[in-house]
Formats: C-alpha cells, structure tokens, sequence
C-alpha cells in the first residue's frame, strides 16, 4: 500500500519500482489493462465483509498478466485512435515502454487503494471500474480530459535508468505545456491581484481627499 495509487514493477534486484502515479481518479490507460475477470477478482478481494474493526482494510493492489494485459490494451488502440486521437503518441510511447521496462516476474502490479478510498465504498469503486471498462467492449467514450494525469499519469520517482521522460518526446510535450500552463495561470492571477491592490489603494486615495477637503471646507465655514 503507497502513498498514491501506482503502476509498480517488481525487478531483478528484488525491489518494487513505482513507474507511474495516479492521483485519486484512475488514468485512462490503466484502465485499459483490466479485464472484467480482474474487476471480479477485486471485488472479491476488497468488498469482503470486515467482522473485526480492528482489522485492516484489504488491500486493493491488482497482480496482472503482463503479456495478456499488454496484448489487451494495444488490442484497444483503435479505441483510443477514435476517441483520443491527440492523445494516441502518447498511448504508444506508454505501450511501448511497459514492454521494454522489468517486469522480472512478468506481472503488472497496480496499486488502487487511494483512489478506492475517495469512493463511497469498496462497492461503489468496483461498479464504477466496471462501467469503464464496458465502454471499452461497447465502443462508448469514457469521460478523461487529455492531461498526462488523466491520461498515463506521471513519472513514477525512481532511480531507473529507462526513464519515461527520456523514451517519450509526448509525455515531455504535454508535461513541458501543463508546467507552462499553470505558471502562466499564476501569473495572470497575480497580475490580477496586483490590479485589485491598485484599485483599492486609488479608491482609499480617492475617499482620503475628499475627506481632507470635506474638512477644510468645514473649517473655513466657520
């Protein structure tokens, strides 16, 4: 159980590498590797009765097939090709690199314990990846915004030598633009706020010297 929800690998030298990061909605891509008889065997692990409140919740970590999860997700290409046609560069550079990454026991382990704790509950969870991944069998689009978080997630903080950022120019594009975007978003906000400060500081100017001759009129009156 980590910090976020995460793609890990387990690797030669016996350590569990995080390669990508969610946050607390699960990214589009991911959801492309399960099948329904993964949902099923989640909803057995998680939405188990708990007698004991002591005990801990269980955990809700998916141990995938990498070959047979691999070949469903680029069996739904044409998917992403139809709905998220920006995003397919993207979809392949992430393809292509969890083939080429280390997998020693060739198992894709994917963390989901805080995004299900966002849900209702564990029941809710399930049906809602259940939903998701029905549109992927009945052609319907998934509702996913075309942002690395939404699409891949980001770049797992790993010491690795095949580092995503360095295989993909997409994700570097699209990481490079999100950066760009919400600076330029905090400094149109400032400049924003700087206006507002002017505004007042003129405003309280304005009402200090018409007291000040409000005064001296009164003071020549008499």
């Amino acid at each position: 159980m980590r910090n976020c929800s995460s793609i890990f690998a387990r690797q030669r030298n016996g350590e569990d590498v995080v390669l990508f990061e969610g946050n607390n909605h699960i990214p589009f891509f991911w959801l492309m590797l399960f099948g329904q008889e993964d949902v099923d065997f989640l909803h057995e692990k998680i939405c188990r009765p708990v007698h004991n409140r002591t005990e801990y919740p269980a955990s809700a970590t998916l141990s995938l097939d990498k070959i047979k999860a691999l070949i469903r997700t680029a069996d739904r290409r044409s998917y992403v090709e139809r709905y998220y046609a920006s995003g397919l560069p993207l979809y392949d550079d992430w393809l292509y690199f969890m083939q080429i990454s280390d997998f020693s026991d060739m198992r894709i382990y994917v963390d989901l314990y805080d995004i299900s704790s966002c849900h209702e509950s564990p029941e809710r969870f399930v049906e809602s990846l259940r939903k998701a991944i029905a549109c992927f069998d009945e052609n319907r689009e998934v509702g996913h915004d075309n942002v690395i978080a939404d699409m891949c997630g980001y770049e797992g903080r790993n010491k690795n030598k095949k580092r995503f950022s360095d295989f993909s120019d997409a994700y570097r594009m699209m990481n490079r633009k999100e950066i760009y975007g919400r600076f330029d978003k905090k400094l149109h906000l400032g400049k924003k706020k700087s206006r507002g400060r002017k505004t007042g500081l003129f405003l309280l100017l304005v009402a200090f010297v018409a007291l000040l001759i409000a005064g001296i009129a009164l003071f020549m009156l008499r």
